[in-house]
């Protein structure tokens, strides 16, 4: 094999997309860390409530969510030019029927 090798550099990430999943993984890392103490609080038989770890993993899923939104509409805006999408214009376009 003496053809030439295409060398690619790696990508960087983007801010939003670092960004989303930083988020991402503080909301799983939190959700993780809450069942946890959850875990412990019945294996000890505790037998008060637990509202302010419930609320936290409520809380963080909707941040999670916003984030989430606006980066996928990035996304979408940022494969639109001219008011057609790459895949579109590709042929690539699926619809799915619901």
């Amino acid at each position: 094999m003496s053809g030439k090798r295409l060398h690619r550099e790696p990508r960087q990430w983007t801010a939003s997309k670092l960004i989303a999943a930083g988020v991402l993984l503080m909301d799983a890392a939190a959700v993780l860390v809450v069942l946890g103490i959850c875990v412990l609080a019945v294996m000890r038989q505790f037998s008060g409530a637990l509202p302010y770890l419930v609320t936290l993993i409520g809380a963080l899923q909707a941040v999670t969510a916003v984030v989430l939104t606006a980066y996928f509409q990035k996304a979408k805006a940022e494969n639109t030019r001219g008011g057609i999408v790459y895949d579109a214009a590709l042929g690539c376009d699926r619809e799915i029927d619901a």
